[in-house]
């Protein structure tokens, strides 16, 4: 079930929908792999790889099955998307996924990226934290 209080309507703009209850072994995963400023998601019906590289000489690899995830739908055979990690929204985000206890990932054919965790605070709330990152422009040859 996506965390999103927005209408199921508004998940159909999306060409892929993870949401994942326990959050801190993703995060585990990704700090675990963050040794370069840049990583290539890749996601395919049986999961989420990631992989971050250095120079060609070094790169790491996480895939996390699409099992993990309560929900992950994907309307394409592969969707990829990339992240520059020090990208200070993104970065920021991470406190967020380290206190959340849901968290969803979305990302639709345009390449912008949707992070939305659930975080209960002291008293038992439940706030949602959203990031939205768009893609970095590309420059045409003129």
């Amino acid at each position: 079930m996506p965390l999103s209080t927005q209408s199921q309507t508004d998940d159909a703009q999306y060409i892929l929908v993870a949401s994942l209850d326990n959050a801190r072994n993703i995060s585990n995963i990704l700090k675990a792999i963050t040794f370069k400023d840049h990583a290539i998601f890749s996601a395919t019906p049986n999961g989420l790889k990631v992989t971050v590289e250095d120079s060609k000489c070094l790169q790491a690899n996480a895939f996390i099955q699409a099992d993990i995830f309560q929900e992950f739908t994907i309307k394409e055979d592969s969707v990829g998307f990339q992240v520059n990690l020090t990208m200070s929204l993104l970065k920021s985000s991470t406190k967020a996924l380290a206190l959340s206890c849901k968290v969803s990932v979305r990302t639709d054919s345009r390449g912008f990226l949707s992070l939305q965790y659930l975080v209960r605070n002291n008293d038992g709330q439940i706030c949602f934290v959203e990031y939205y990152c768009c893609p970095d422009e590309e420059v045409g040859d003129d």
